[in-house]
């Protein structure tokens, strides 16, 4: 009898083992697949509309999610969309936060995934989320590119500007072949936020390489540079300064971007974030300079150089040198100036840790680059600018700002001499030999 109830006593520890093991795996398997297989339509209320998924489930998990149907504002539900990427790699919505300016959408889309059938038929409650604002460059997805053609360029110039959707001011400059009036080499649109802009910060401030594409594309997830570049790479490959009124156009569709009739003009499918930027100003601009071209021409020359700046080491710091001249070529005067230095598209190419902050920015349009010298990089230059327009020497210089070592700030707004300024003279004096070889520009004092 003893030797049976040893052997009952050890049926029935293997039996408590084998279900300890078998409820284990079980957990197990739920917690590691934790959704019901199969394709799944699953919805929730966004900002304006019911968004519908479709989500694929294999083995408990997550594989593929698409937008079965949803009437958002479009370009915040593309922002929003991209959650989609976040929830697959998450296997499940928890923990993750609104996309910011898509917030409604974005809690659509994740109650949306909180109402997935799970594997243990709970149904947890959804606490809706908002957006971290945060260090955002670091997680910044975009991409655009501001870097300037290298080495040597110029053409016949031609420049309009004006103010549009109440109080912008955009600008268009044009640079053709002067050989080819029909060739178009250079295309490049700016604008500047109204005087009355509702946020202080960008008031009176140039767009295209300023924090503004970052802010921006924060909240819309598309930045205003990504149009204008679209927009001038098309004028240039394809000699093209005019666009054909689109005769469907519905101002009503302005912000559904999968909506062709959308567009003002045919046949311009550009980036969403400066549509009306692109149609409202550098579409009428450029129309003003093709009619230009082929009417009275222009007397006036470009001519620009961009050199990468090198260390002791003759590697890339990082950052770009461009000066920009305009000369009449009648009274062989420049008639406009524009130096500026370009910080790199990524953090990774700045060597200066301090200056990696302003990737895809320019020392003269960023809101916060501190010059050294303690006076605002833009003021120095456009000191240049009005100093040339009445005749100065591209090289006499030394009246202008932080051109001298003061070390006051009280007396004269700046401490010492600007490093840019020698910087300016290399690039300078690589245009005025050009200029002067082709007998543009009368002589300039070297002093």
């Amino acid at each position: 009898m003893k030797s049976l109830n040893i052997f009952n006593k050890t049926l029935v520890s293997s039996a408590v083992l084998f279900a300890t093991m078998t409820l284990a795996g079980c957990a197990g398997s739920v917690d590691h697949g934790k959704y019901a297989d199969g394709v799944h339509d699953v919805s929730a209320k966004g900002k304006k509309s019911l968004i519908t998924l479709t989500v694929e489930v294999k083995n408990g998990n997550i594989v593929d999610i698409k937008t079965k149907s949803q009437k958002e504002t479009e370009s915040l539900y593309l922002n929003a969309e991209r959650l989609l990427a976040k929830v697959v790699a998450n296997n499940g919505h928890e923990g993750i936060d609104a996309v910011s300016g898509a917030t409604y959408s974005s809690n659509g889309i994740l109650k949306a995934i909180n109402s997935l059938p799970r594997a243990d038929g709970s149904q947890p409650e959804y606490v809706a989320v908002g957006s971290k604002e945060g260090a955002a460059d670091d997680n910044f997805k975009l991409k655009w590119s501001i870097q300037p053609q290298l080495g040597l360029l110029k053409g016949d110039y031609y420049f309009q500007e004006a103010r549009f959707r109440q109080g912008h001011m955009g600008s268009v400059a044009i640079v053709t072949d002067s050989n080819n009036a029909d060739n178009v080499i250079f295309a490049e649109f700016n604008e500047s936020g109204r005087p009355n802009y509702y946020t202080r910060l960008y008031q009176n401030v140039p767009k295209r390489m300023s924090e503004y594409n970052f802010s921006m594309g924060k909240k819309k997830g598309t930045a205003w540079v990504q149009s204008a570049l679209t927009m001038e790479k098309l004028m240039v490959e394809q000699d093209k300064l005019t666009f054909e009124l689109n005769p469907d156009f519905d101002p009503a569709l302005g912000n559904k971007l999968k909506e062709p009739n959308r567009l003002k003009y045919a046949g311009i499918d550009i980036v969403a974030g400066a549509s009306n930027s692109v149609q409202q100003s550098m579409v009428p601009l450029t129309a003003k300079i093709h009619a230009q071209i082929n009417g009275e021409g222009t007397n006036e020359l470009f001519y620009q150089n961009a050199e990468k700046l090198l260390d002791a080491k003759g590697k890339w710091t990082g950052v770009t040198a461009v000066l920009r001249l305009v000369v009449n070529r009648d009274s062989k005067q420049i008639t406009k100036a524009h130096y500026d230095e370009i910080f790199a598209d990524e953090k990774t190419q700045i060597k200066d840790a301090s200056l990696k902050k302003f990737y895809r920015q320019s020392k003269y349009e960023s809101i916060n680059y501190v010059e050294p010298a303690r006076i605002g990089f833009n003021v120095m230059f456009d000191a240049l600018n009005v100093h040339l327009q009445q005749g100065g020497s591209l090289f006499s210089i030394n009246d202008l700002p932080a051109t001298g070592d003061t070390g006051s700030y009280a007396a004269t707004g700046f401490t010492k001499r600007s490093d840019s300024w020698d910087l300016y003279l290399h690039q300078a004096d690589i245009l005025y030999r050009q200029m002067r070889q082709d007998g543009v520009i009368v002589a300039h004092n070297k002093i």
